[in-house]
């Protein structure tokens, strides 16, 4: 992510489970359930692996979260890893050479996909060979703005806008920092529709900060299903945070407050809040020690529904099936929690800036980007890490508008 899918800023880009007694395999995925081992030790990690989009296993005596194999998602009842439903649709983007210390703020990359009917998305996987710091997916008409369909370096500079991108079609997938591998699958019958006669382009931040030189490849896979096995098609939204200036030598957390229930009611004649959130891929850089999403209003106002700790390069993105009712709700707040332990302040950029910012996919009929940027209020909170953590906000201006992922 980065500047976002509605575009504001030039940057690397955009984007409550029960289960009864855990159980799950000890001995790796993919194995027949019949002959799986299920250990109850998982119990205790297994919602949050599936939330996570990961399967548990013991590892050392210790029950831990694993991505499934390749073309494999844990399945919800169990946590058994099985066989993504649907029929896949891969593409080889080629191989890059990133020089020693190199950064590519954007490579722009493309799949003329050459369908004549339209494609139902269920779950995407991506991996590289390194070097990729981030990507972000989405799909436009075969023509649109005549781009490029081979790999276009500087493509910001050179015309390429995400929010262009994001209405002409829409989007599909973004990738966590730094990950060489990731399942984005929504729950079953959920998906993203890509029009007839479409391409897929991925804008590319790439980084290299190895001593030699890095050629590395990418590659994606879409897991389609048949029209008729669409129960749930689904809108793509952003919270984003631009106005960053991350004290040097402290904690400091940027929030925002977002009231999504007024744009959606605007639009459509007063009606409450309408939308059930399906998936949310949180991203910030490795100054990043929190991402935290809450619902505000309601029955469940403040319940925390996503809850990121500290950057690693796992993928960070939270699949919710069932998904999550906003009705009665008015929004979403969210906050990005750094540590910033060298003197200088750190703003909004690639290289070794930061970045606050989720992808969203709702059920909704509302697409909406919704995010900070003034900065107008801090305070300091006494007692925590270098004798205060200082909190920073400002008003949450939402851009919502009328979206119907039938016809997007």
């Amino acid at each position: 992510m980065g500047a976002g899918v509605f575009g504001r800023v030039r940057g690397a880009g955009w984007f409550g489970l029960v289960v009864g007694a855990a159980v799950i395999i000890t001995s790796g995925c993919g194995e027949d359930a019949a002959e799986a081992t299920l250990d109850p030790r998982c119990e205790a990690v297994l919602s949050s692996c599936l939330t996570r989009q990961r399967t548990c296993v013991i590892e050392e005596d210790e029950a831990v979260c694993r991505a499934c194999p390749v073309g494999e998602y844990p399945e919800r009842t169990s946590g058994l890893c099985q066989p993504i439903p649907g029929a896949p649709m891969s593409h080889d983007f080629g191989l890059q050479t990133i020089a020693s210390g190199q950064e590519i703020g954007s490579l722009c990359q493309s799949w003329v996909l050459d369908n004549d009917e339209e494609i139902w998305v269920n779950a995407v996987e991506m991996d590289n060979d390194g070097a990729y710091h981030h990507s972000n997916w989405f799909f436009v008409p075969e023509g649109f703005k005549d781009w490029p369909t081979t790999p276009w370096m500087d493509c910001y500079a050179g015309g390429f806008h995400e929010i262009d991108a994001a209405l002409a079609g829409g989007v599909l997938y973004a990738q966590s920092t730094q990950v060489k591998r990731e399942l984005q699958k929504f729950q079953t019958g959920a998906a993203v529709r890509i029009p007839p006669r479409s391409r897929i382009i991925t804008v590319t931040h790439l980084l290299n900060y190895l001593p030699e030189s890095v050629t590395t490849g990418l590659r994606l896979t879409m897991h389609t299903l048949p029209r008729a096995d669409v129960k749930t098609p689904l809108t793509p939204a952003q919270l984003i945070y631009t106005d960053l200036a991350i004290p040097g030598q402290a904690t400091s957390e940027f929030s925002g407050s977002c009231d999504l229930a007024k744009p959606f009611g605007e639009l459509f004649e007063g009606q409450g809040l309408n939308m059930k959130l399906h998936y949310v891929l949180p991203h910030y850089h490795d100054l990043g020690d929190g991402f935290d999403v809450s619902i505000v209003g309601g029955a469940r106002d403040g319940e925390k529904i996503v809850e990121l700790g500290s950057y690693t390069t796992d993928p960070f993105g939270f699949a919710f099936d069932p998904p999550i009712d906003m009705a009665g709700a008015d929004g979403l707040a969210f906050t990005c929690r750094f540590k910033n332990p060298r003197d200088a302040t750190v703003r909004w950029g690639i290289g070794d800036q930061e970045m606050c910012e989720a992808l969203l996919f709702f059920e909704s009929p509302m697409a909406f980007s919704a995010g900070v940027s003034d900065t107008t209020d801090e305070s300091v909170v006494e007692g925590g890490v270098d004798d205060g953590v200082r909190k920073f906000t400002g008003t949450c201006n939402v851009l919502g508008f009328p979206y119907n992922p039938l016809e997007q």
